[in-house]
């Protein structure tokens, strides 16, 4: 694969799985430029960008001559049964997760347009499957999905590709430092089918192959990096289990 020429942009892209994919497509050639509201630990180009807030996102734009890969990959989460929700709660998540994305993409729609390039929407396999503790998370993850769907109805003519990437659980920092210790670990991998967590690397490499011309006819895609997760019932028991103690 080769992303020579390309500029991308990547939201979300100074740490855990954004960070691996802003490497790896630098790795292939392509401009990287990174929208995040933390600074990244490596050189690539840098805008402090809340995405939630639309002037932020137009100001780093009006900077930016050409994009041809948009990645959308900021995201929150948080673990919370519906009963514990709170609106704060509810603005907070779909403010990120479905705004967010919509106004990055929408204020670089035209860029796209302009040099027929692709959009990798970064959702979640818990767009696809259920996880007890985490409805509200699941909600904007499906959300993400549907909007993929839509604008590579919309696009599709103009040149423009979007596909979805649904990552599994990933050993991220984040994640790391959830596991009390390696039993916790040990007890993860094993409620996924592939036995195994993945590497935020594993999710870059679908991103790199969808953001290049060797997947230049595909569009509309929603491919999932988790270990066969989406497959199986087990990732559902697992919570069923450790909240009213079934199977």
């Amino acid at each position: 694969m080769n992303l020579n020429g390309k500029v991308a942009v990547v939201t979300g892209g100074s740490n855990g799985i954004g960070e691996a994919i802003s490497n790896k497509l630098k790795e292939l050639g392509a401009k990287v430029i990174i929208f995040d509201t933390k600074e990244p630990k490596s050189t690539l180009e840098y805008y402090k960008v809340n995405i939630t807030k639309d002037n932020e996102i137009k100001e780093a734009v009006s900077l930016i001559d050409k994009v041809d890969i948009l990645v959308n990959n900021a995201g929150i989460y948080f673990e919370k049964y519906i009963e514990q929700t709170t609106d704060e709660d509810i603005d907070n998540m779909v403010d990120v997760n479905i705004k967010g994305t919509f106004k990055v993409t929408r204020n670089l729609i035209d860029k796209l347009k302009e040099s027929k390039g692709c959009i990798v929407n970064i959702a979640s396999c818990l767009g696809l499957v259920p996880e007890l503790t985490s409805p509200l998370y699941c909600t904007t993850k499906a959300g993400i999905v549907m909007f993929t769907k839509c604008l590579a109805q919309e696009y599709a003519d103009l040149g423009v590709r979007v596909n979805c990437v649904l990552p599994g659980p990933i050993l991220t920092e984040l994640l790391e430092k959830s596991f009390k210790n390696e039993e916790q670990k040990i007890k993860c991998a094993n409620r996924i089918p592939i036995k195994r967590i993945g590497n935020p690397n594993e999710v870059a490499n679908v991103v790199a192959f969808l953001s290049s011309e060797e997947a230049s006819y595909v569009t509309g895609g929603i491919y999932t990096v988790d270990g066969g997760v989406s497959t199986s019932s087990i990732y559902s028991k697992w919570f069923l289990k450790r909240k009213f103690n079934y199977f």
